[in-house]
């Protein structure tokens, strides 16, 4: 027999839009403007990604800068094997930086690709699930661009993935950790800050992070027009966030702090790969993209709300790792930071290791992140 909401649907007269609505109720799907968070919109196989099998790429529902209703991806893989009682434990990997366009994440952008496959296997070998997320605006099915670290979207991304993965890929447990390097890093810290609250239903345990990005906001915020290059101050990473920034709608108009100079090359950085930087930014310094000073109220106000990563009110373990000869997130950024953790009553567990910033992963910071993910979440 039809439900009143089919023969609702079977009604004629009604406008073309109205009739998709109902078929849409009548399939039992929810429409797209009620979806929730962490809902699933798809699932493919991605044959050969990173010279891997049984990976898969999921479509998924989560929310903008401003909270409004978007879509992410992620790439999903799964031990072999049958999955143990209460399925697989999962660890959420946050890749590093990569770019702001829609074709620098995990499927677009061969550099990532061929950098995060080794990791997901290392992490299937040790007995878990990995759910690794493109954050937003890094793939053909979410809008751009990117809001470089900005730490609220890192987070929910993630969050919200681990969701979706859960319902769209078969076998997974709800015991869940999240560990990332350099921006993944960052990611993963604020990851670890929100779980709890986002996804209460989950069972969230802990946070590794390598080499986080951390501080940068009160770095960035003492740039001024004609203010050369230095040493330990990026000018493409700069760009980034401030490209970022504009994007999101931040409460300061940050193209008004920038010159005729700054402004295209955010314009350009929007649509740009991490691999062709530095050829954006064509060897300007970080003044040469400023109108006036970022060191006023509204604007150090906005950054910090952007990018800050949280040093209070976490509810489970941290571990950090950094390497000592790291010139691109300089160690003593990470210092400030584990200060700021414990003033804020959670100290973290610490590593410092004989490593620059790309090597981190191999030269110590994996093996690291594996002894933390087995104290904390044990695979079965």
């Amino acid at each position: 027999m039809r439900s009143a909401k089919s023969r609702w649907c079977r009604i004629g007269g009604w406008l073309a839009a109205s009739i998709m609505v109902c078929a849409i109720v009548s399939a039992g799907v929810a429409a797209p403007g009620s979806a929730a968070p962490g809902d699933v919109v798809s699932a493919v196989p991605v044959p050969g990604w990173a010279g891997l099998d049984r990976v898969e790429q999921i479509t998924y529902r989560t929310t903008g800068a401003m909270g409004e209703p978007t879509t992410a991806t992620a790439l999903v893989r799964v031990p072999r094997g049958t999955p143990p009682a209460g399925g697989w434990r999962i660890v959420a990997w946050d890749h590093g930086t990569s770019g702001l366009a829609q074709n620098c994440g995990l499927t677009g952008s061969a550099n990532l690709e061929a950098g995060t496959g080794p990791t997901v296997a290392r992490l299937n070998d040790a007995g878990y699930a990995v759910v690794a997320p493109d954050y937003l605006g890094l793939s053909a099915q979410s809008p751009g661009p990117h809001p470089y670290l900005n730490t609220r979207t890192e987070a929910t991304a993630t969050i919200d993935a681990v969701r979706a993965a859960r319902s769209g890929v078969g076998g997974l447990s709800s015991t869940w950790a999240v560990a990332g390097v350099s921006q993944g890093g960052h990611a993963a810290l604020a990851t670890g800050h929100l779980a709890p609250r986002r996804a209460p239903g989950l069972d969230f345990r802990g946070t590794a992070a390598l080499a986080p990005a951390s501080n940068a906001e009160t770095l960035l915020a003492l740039a001024f027009p004609g203010m050369p290059s230095v040493p330990l101050f990026p000018v493409t990473n700069f760009a980034a966030v401030l490209t970022g920034m504009d994007a999101t709608r931040t409460g300061v108009d940050v193209t008004s702090y920038l010159s005729p100079t700054g402004r295209m090359t955010i314009d350009r950085m929007a649509r740009s790969c991490s691999s062709s930087w530095a050829s954006v930014v064509a060897g300007q310094t970080p003044g040469a993209l400023l109108a006036k000073p970022l060191s006023q109220p509204p604007f150090t106000a906005a950054i910090h709300d952007y990018m800050a990563v949280p040093t209070s009110g976490y509810r489970d373990p941290i571990m950090i790792v950094h390497g000592t000869r790291d010139t691109t997130v300089p160690i003593p950024l990470t210092v400030a930071l584990l200060g700021q953790l414990a003033a804020g009553g959670n100290p973290a567990e610490f590593y410092a290791i004989d490593s620059d910033h790309r090597d981190v992963g191999a030269k110590g910071g994996l093996d690291y992140t594996v002894q933390f993910l087995h104290r904390v979440i044990p695979p079965r």
